[in-house]
């Protein structure tokens, strides 16, 4: 990727980013979305039910796998420095700069949620809760006495998966970027799903994450470009 044309790519991604808030705060499509996932019949969320059987693996597995996959290029990063994987030096910075996306991008989500204080759908009043909705930017009723605060906004959980997209950096051939930025982005999306259809973020608090983790990488990988001699780095041709 050419450098005048990471920087366009940058200020596209910011420019969205931007309008997804606006979005998200000046308009009830987050609402409109939400009222078409949840059963207001039967007072219950698409995935609720599989969740509470299925959800050891379609939500704790997933992040067990991805702390696994963390682990692991850990592992081949240490292993790097043994004359017997010398094979694997090449490789050595786009280990480490997956594993900072993953760890970064969900402590940035993280600190995001201290900020915002935020209501996930299924607590508040529209969905059978007992808070009050209020927008990202928006303050809360003068008559609300909150105890516990809101902690569902950007989305903590699909921020692990949208890391992912940091897998489409480390590499100089375009169809290995797309393969393995397409499996990142697979990874994040289904992680994302699956948390609105249980009630636990709007679509807007997702499209936030998504691209707040681009933005991330996009950033990354052009403050630390990678070593062009492997065919493995952390900044693209």
């Amino acid at each position: 990727m050419q450098f005048s044309q990471q920087y366009r790519t940058i200020l596209v991604i910011m420019v969205l980013f931007i309008l997804n808030l606006l979005v998200m705060q000046y308009t009830d499509f987050d609402l409109f979305v939400q009222d078409y996932v949840y059963n207001f019949q039967s007072g219950k969320w698409p995935l609720e039910d599989v969740h509470n059987h299925y959800g050891w693996l379609l939500y704790t597995g997933i992040k067990v796998g991805l702390a696994g996959f963390a682990i692991l290029l850990m592992a081949l990063f240490a292993l790097s420095y043994k004359s017997s994987f010398a094979f694997l030096r090449q490789y050595r910075r786009s280990f480490a700069c997956v594993v900072i996306s993953m760890m970064f991008c969900p402590l940035i989500a993280s600190m995001g949620k201290q900020v915002t204080n935020v209501y996930c759908p299924y607590q508040i009043e529209r969905y059978g809760g007992t808070m009050p909705y209020v927008k990202p930017l928006s303050p809360y009723p003068a008559s609300f006495k909150q105890g516990k605060r809101g902690m569902g906004f950007p989305a903590g959980h699909a921020a692990g998966g949208f890391a992912l997209l940091s897998l489409f950096f480390v590499s100089k051939h375009r169809k290995i970027q797309l393969l393995l930025g397409g499996a990142g982005l697979a990874v994040g999306v289904f992680m994302g799903v699956y948390q609105i259809l249980r009630g636990q973020h709007y679509i807007g608090d997702t499209l936030v994450t998504v691209l707040g983790c681009l933005l991330f990488n996009l950033l990354f990988f052009r403050l630390f470009p990678g070593d062009q001699r492997g065919h493995m780095n952390c900044k693209t041709s």
